[in-house]
C-alpha cells in the first residue's frame, strides 16, 4: 500500500501548451468524458424498444472514434518524448491501482484464451456486451482518462444538470407522468421494470448510485453556501429517486454512502453538522415523495416493500424528527464553541467495529432462519432472512446455482473462470435443464451479483485483480480526499457500486462510468497543481 502515497505522472506544469500531442490527449479525454456525462444518460433511439442496445450503440460510437485517436497521438507523444522517456521511468509512475488495473486485463485474456467459450466470450453475451473487448475499452479509457484528464469547474455542472433531468424523469414516470411517451406500447404489467432514460431499473439503479454519492460529497465538502444551495437541490431529487426508484440494492448502496462520510466527518465540526444536513435532506426528500404518493394515490406506481416503508412509514418521521433534534442540539453547542467532534474519534471507530458484527450475526440469522433451526419467530415473518430459491427477485436460486457451478469447475476454471462474459453459455452446458425448469424460455445472463459473477467468469485471479482495483483506489482516494470533493465523491461512489452491485452486475452504462470516476480521481492526484 505504500505505493498509494507516491503520486506521479505527466510533466508538471501547463502540459497542454508542451507538446501537440498532449493537447490533442487533454482534449479527446475531454470530450469524451463530456460525452459520458453529458449526453449518454440522456441518449435512447426507440424509448423501451431496443435500450441497451441504443445505449451501447453511443458507447461503442464513442470508443470506435476515441481510442484510435488516442492510441495514435499516445504513439507520437511517444516519439517525441523517446529521448526522455524509458521503461523504468514508466514504471516508476505507476501507481497500485495501475498495476491492478494491468494485472486485471491480462487475466481477462488469459481467462479469454483458455476458454472453451471463446466466441461468447469476446464481446460477451448479447444485451451486455461485456466481453473480453469490452474490459480492454474500459482499461484503456481508465489510462487515458487517468493520465489526460484536466479538471475544470464546468465538468460539475456536466455532472449533475443531465443526471438531474435523468432522475426527474424516473421520478414522474413513478406518478405516471411520460412527458417523453416512453411508456407507448409498454404493457402495464412491466412499466414498473423502466424508467427515465435508463431503461430497467436495476440499469437506472446503478447508474443513480455512482452519481448521488458524487453530489453528496460535493455538498459536504463545500465551503461556499451557493454552491451548497445548488447541490442541496440536486440531492433532493437524487435522493426523491432513490425512494421511488423500486431498487432494494440502492439503499444499501446509499448507506454505504452515509458511511463513508460518517469516517470523514470526525475530522471537524463543519463536516459533522454537513453530515447531518444530508441525513435531513435524505429523509425529508424520502417524506415529501410519501406525502405526494397518499395525495396522487390514484397516479402512483405500486412499489415494493423497503421502498414504501422508507416512504410512507411513521418509522421514518420519527427518524427526520430526530435527526432535526440532533441537528438543532449540535449547532446550538457549536455556537458556544463546545463541539469538538475530533475528540469522539473512539465513537466512531467503535461503531465501525460493530458493523462487522453485525454482518456476520445476520448471516447466521439467516442460515438458522432458513434451515428451520429458529421457527416461531418474528425473525421468520421478515422476507429478508428466509434465504429460498425465491429470495431477492430468485437471486437465491441464481446464487446456489452459481455456487454449484463454480465448485463443479476444474483446477484451471476455478484460477480463469469460463472467460469473461460467458456465465450464460458455462452455465447452460453445466445444468440447462435445472435453468430451464426455473427460468423457462428466459435465459439467466449472469449470476445477478457482479462479484460472484466475476469469480465464475475470470476465475479467483480474475476476482482478486478486479476487487483490487477498487479497494486500492478507494484508499488511495481517501488518504488524499482533502485534495479535491471529486476525491471524497470517488472514494463513496466506489463503495456504492461495491454495496448495489453485489446484487446487481456490469453493464454498458454504469461500468463505463465507474471506471471513468476512478480514472479522473487518480488523474487529480496526478496534476493536483493544474485545477482550472
Amino acid at each position: 500500500m505504500a505505493q498509494t502515497n507516491k503520486i506521479k505522472g505527466p510533466p508538471k506544469g501547463d502540459v497542454r501548451q508542451e507538446t501537440l500531442p498532449e493537447t490533442v490527449m487533454i482534449g479527446g479525454v475531454a470530450i469524451f468524458v463530456f460525452a459520458l456525462f453529458a449526453l449518454y444518460p440522456l441518449y435512447f433511439q426507440d424509448k423501451y424498444a431496443n435500450m441497451g442496445s441504443a445505449k451501447y450503440d453511443f458507447f461503442k460510437t464513442a470508443y470506435t472514434i476515441f481510442i484510435p485517436v488516442m492510441l495514435l497521438t499516445w504513439v507520437c507523444y511517444l516519439f517525441l518524448k523517446r529521448k526522455e522517456l524509458s521503461i523504468k521511468a514508466i514504471c516508476q509512475e505507476m501507481l497500485l491501482t495501475d498495476w491492478f488495473v494491468v494485472a486485471y486485463i491480462i487475466v481477462c485474456w488469459i481467462s479469454y484464451g483458455l476458454s472453451d467459450y471463446r466466441d461468447a466470450a469476446f464481446w460477451g453475451y448479447d444485451g451486455w456486451f461485456m466481453g473480453v473487448m469490452t474490459q480492454t475499452i474500459f482499461v484503456l479509457i481508465y489510462f487515458f482518462v487517468s493520465r489526460w484528464f484536466l479538471w475544470h469547474w464546468s465538468y460539475w455542472w456536466f455532472i449533475a444538470l443531465p443526471s438531474a433531468v435523468v432522475f426527474l424523469l424516473g421520478i414522474l414516470h413513478r406518478f405516471n407522468v411520460d412527458p417523453l411517451g416512453m411508456y407507448e406500447g409498454v404493457d402495464e404489467s412491466i412499466k414498473i421494470l423502466f424508467l427515465s432514460t435508463l431503461g430497467q431499473a436495476t440499469w437506472y439503479s446503478s447508474y443513480l448510485c455512482i452519481v448521488f454519492p458524487i453530489a453528496m460529497a460535493c455538498y459536504w465538502y463545500q465551503r461556499k453556501k451557493k454552491w451548497s444551495i445548488l447541490w442541496g437541490v440536486f440531492l433532493c431529487i437524487a435522493f426523491a429517486s432513490v425512494v421511488t426508484q423500486n431498487s432494494d440494492s440502492a439503499f444499501m448502496a446509499l448507506g454505504g454512502s452515509f458511511l463513508v462520510l460518517f469516517w470523514l466527518s470526525f475530522e471537524a465540526n463543519e463536516y459533522f453538522m454537513r453530515f447531518w444536513e444530508l441525513v435531513i435532506l435524505c429523509l425529508a426528500s424520502f417524506k415529501v415523495i410519501g406525502v405526494l404518493q397518499k395525495i396522487f394515490s390514484e397516479r402512483t406506481v405500486r412499489l415494493e416493500g423497503l421502498s414504501t416503508f422508507c416512504s410512507q412509514s411513521t418509522a421514518t418521521w420519527i427518524l427526520l424528527i430526530l435527526a432535526i433534534v440532533v441537528y438543532v442540539g449540535l449547532y446550538l453547542i457549536n455556537a458556544k464553541g463546545g463541539l469538538h467532534i475530533e475528540k469522539f474519534c473512539i465513537v466512531r471507530n467503535v461503531l465501525y467495529v460493530l458493523i462487522p458484527i453485525f454482518i456476520v450475526v445476520l448471516v447466521i440469522c439467516i442460515y438458522m432462519i432458513t434451515t428451520g433451526k429458529i421457527t416461531g419467530t418474528f425473525l421468520n415473518d421478515i422476507g429478508y432472512l428466509n434465504f429460498d430459491d425465491k429470495w431477492g427477485n430468485a437471486r437465491g436460486f441464481t446464487w446456489k446455482f452459481t455456487v454449484r457451478m463454480y465448485g463443479d469447475y476444474g483446477i484451471r476454471e476455478k484460477i480463469f473462470g469460463c472467460g469473461p462474459d460467458a456465465y450464460a453459455s458455462a452455465a447452460y452446458a453445466f445444468d440447462s435443464p435445472s435453468l430451464r425448469g426455473f427460468w423457462g424460455d428466459s435465459i439467466l445472463a449472469c449470476a445477478h451479483n457482479e462479484w460472484m459473477n466475476c469469480l465464475v467468469d475470470i476465475g479467483v485471479l480474475g476476482l482478486v485483480t478486479y476487487l483490487g482495483c477498487f479497494v486500492v483506489t478507494f484508499f488511495v482516494f481517501l488518504k488524499n480526499w482533502k485534495q479535491h470533493p471529486f476525491l471524497v465523491g470517488s472514494a463513496a461512489a466506489i463503495v456504492s457500486y461495491f454495496l448495489h452491485n453485489f446484487f446487481c452486475y456490469q453493464q454498458i452504462i454504469c461500468t463505463p462510468i465507474i471506471f471513468v470516476v476512478m480514472g479522473i480521481g487518480i488523474a487529480l492526484l496526478r496534476r493536483k497543481d493544474e485545477y482550472v
